[in-house]
C-alpha cells in the first residue's frame, strides 16, 4: 500500500493514516486499525479500494475466528482432500449450486454453514453426508468418492500432521495471522531466506527474525500472514513458538543442513545451508512481493543488527517480560523496521 498518493480533491498530496476504530459486521462490533488517506493541502480524508479492503478484512477475520467459521484456504483444502468438484461438495452439503465455490473464493458463510463445512473436514462425518447425498451421484462416481473417503479414514490413522509439532496453533486465529500453518510452506520460506541471505549470517537468530518480519509485514500490507506461524517475544527478539522443532524437522526432511564454525572466542556457531528448490507455486504474487521486500531489506544485515531492530518493535517491548505470544492484529500495524 502506497504511503503517499495524489489527492482526488485538489492538487495536493495525501498521506496514509491509521486509526483505531470499531467496525460493525453482521450486527457484531470489531476493533480494527482503519486505513485512510489525508491530504496535506486541503485536509480531506478519503479511502481507496485498497484501504477499504484491509480495513474490512480485519473485521472479517475476527468474525470468522469468533464464530468458528473456516477460512477460504481451509474450505478449499477440505474439498481437495475428497477429490470432488465444488459443485459436488455443494450437493453433498446442501449449499446450493455455487455455494461451496463462493465460500472458497472469500464469501463468508453463516455460522451454521461454517460449522457444517468444518464438520465435513472429518472423513467419518463426511462419509455420512456422502451416503445421504448418494442420489446426486452416478454409481461409478459415488463408488470412487466413497473409496476415497474410506482410504482417508485409514491413512489418517497412520500419519501425524507435522504442523502439530511445528506450531502451537494449527487453526487460523489472531496468533497465526489468520492462516493455517503448512509444513511445506514453512520449509520453503526458510530455504528461501537461507538462499537469499549472506551465508555467514544464516543462523537461527537471523532466520527467526526474517520469518517474523515477513509474516508481520505481510499482515500489515494485506491483513493475513504468509506462514501461519505464531511468534513469542523472548530475550533475543520474536521467534516462532516451536522454532527448535521446526529446524529439527527440516533437517530430518533434508530440506536444510547445518554446519558449525569456530568463533573467535573458541566456541561454535551453527549456520544453515539449503539446496532445496524454492516452490513458488505455493505462494501468491503478493507473498512473493513481500519475500522480495524482506530479502532486499535484510539479505546483508548481520544477525545482531536484525536482533537490535527487532528490539525496537512495540510487540517485543511490551511482551518480552512475560514471554508472551504476539497477536498479529495487535501489533502488525505497529511494525517499524520494514
Amino acid at each position: 500500500m502506497k504511503q503517499r498518493i495524489e489527492c482526488p480533491y485538489c492538487d495536493g498530496g495525501a498521506i496514509l493514516k491509521k486509526e483505531a476504530k470499531e467496525l460493525a459486521y453482521r450486527k457484531e462490533i470489531f476493533k480494527i486499525v482503519a486505513h485512510f488517506y489525508k491530504c496535506e493541502k486541503c485536509g480531506e480524508e478519503f479511502t481507496t479500494t485498497e484501504t477499504d479492503t484491509i480495513s474490512l478484512l480485519q473485521a472479517h477475520n475476527q468474525y470468522r475466528e469468533k464464530n468458528n467459521i473456516p477460512f477460504p484456504e481451509e474450505i478449499a483444502a477440505i474439498r481437495e482432500k475428497y477429490g470432488l468438484a465444488a459443485s459436488k461438495m455443494s450437493e453433498v452439503l446442501g449449499l446450493g449450486a455455487n455455494g461451496y465455490s463462493n465460500y472458497e473464493h472469500g464469501e463468508i458463510p453463516t455460522p451454521a454453514y461454517g460449522n457444517l463445512i468444518r464438520a465435513a473436514s472429518e472423513p467419518q462425518t463426511f462419509l455420512n453426508f456422502l451416503e445421504n447425498a448418494k442420489e446426486n451421484f452416478s454409481e461409478n462416481t459415488f463408488k470412487k468418492a466413497k473409496d476415497r473417503v474410506v482410504w482417508l479414514l485409514q491413512s489418517e490413522k497412520e500419519k501425524n500432521d507435522p504442523c502439530e509439532m511445528l506450531n502451537i496453533y494449527n487453526r487460523p486465529n489472531n496468533f497465526t495471522g489468520y492462516k493455517k500453518p503448512e509444513a511445506t510452506k514453512i520449509a520453503n520460506l526458510i530455504s528461501y531466506f537461507i538462499q537469499h541471505s549472506k551465508s555467514e549470517f544464516n543462523d537461527k537468530l537471523k532466520l527467526n527474525k526474517q520469518l517474523f518480519f515477513a509474516d508481520f509485514t505481510h499482515y500489515k500490507m494485506y491483513g493475513v500472514s504468509i506462514s501461519g506461524l505464531s511468534y513469542r517475544a523472548i530475550k533475543y527478539g520474536p521467534v516462532p513458538t516451536n522454532y527448535d522443532s521446526i529446524y529439527t524437522y527440516l533437517e530430518n526432511e533434508q530440506v536444510i543442513s547445518s554446519q558449525f564454525l569456530e568463533t573467535s572466542t573458541g566456541g561454535a556457531r551453527e549456520l544453515f545451508i539449503s539446496e532445496s528448490e524454492f516452490d513458488n507455486t505455493l505462494f501468491s504474487e503478493q507473498e512473493i512481493k513481500t519475500l522480495s521486500i524482506i530479502t532486499d531489506r535484510f539479505a546483508n544485515t548481520s544477525t545482531w543488527k536484525i536482533v537490535e531492530l527487532s528490539h525496537n518493535e512495540k510487540a517485543w517491548k511490551e511482551l518480552e517480560a512475560k514471554k508472551a505470544i504476539i497477536g498479529y492484529q495487535d501489533y502488525a500495524f505497529e511494525l517499524a523496521s520494514v
